[in-house]
């Protein structure tokens, strides 16, 4: 039956998280290093820190569109949905820290820590939990 109509093949619906290739697994953990350093050196090196930080959560964000879910498991789309409001709130962190270095009255102090903070941990949660959820699954 999968032959002549591979939409009724069950089999083939099977949870699927798409990997990342080795070079976007790469622009993946180097976007995750240049946030790390980005938001540890805002106070000393300021303009420098948030563009590192800039192209950081960019690369981060765009590698982890990437690796998206093809299944109908209603958990692990509920994580992947989390995943995605944590990379918004790392967008809206670096955007936040671009204001308040450009002196804007819409970031007076450093709101970015708290978007970082609230990303961090969306993050965090669903990199354990999505793993657990795949695993559960395939069995």
């Amino acid at each position: 039956m999968c032959s002549w109509m591979p939409s009724l093949c069950w089999k083939r619906i099977l949870p699927k998280m798409r990997e990342l290739s080795k070079t976007q697994n790469l622009l993946f953990r180097l976007g995750a290093v240049m946030m790390l350093i980005g938001a540890a050196s805002f106070l000393f090196a300021g303009w420098v820190a948030v563009a590192v930080f800039g192209v950081g959560v960019l690369l981060f964000v765009a590698m982890q569109l990437n690796a998206r879910y093809d299944g109908h498991n209603f958990t692990i789309a509920r994580l992947r949905r989390q995943q995605l409001i944590g990379a918004a709130m790392l967008v809206v962190s670096a955007l936040a820290m671009t204001y308040q270095m450009l002196g804007h009255n819409l970031v007076r102090y450093n709101e970015w820590v708290v978007c970082l903070m609230i990303g961090a941990v969306l993050q965090f949660y669903t990199a354990l939990r999505i793993p657990q959820e795949i695993e559960k699954e395939k069995r």
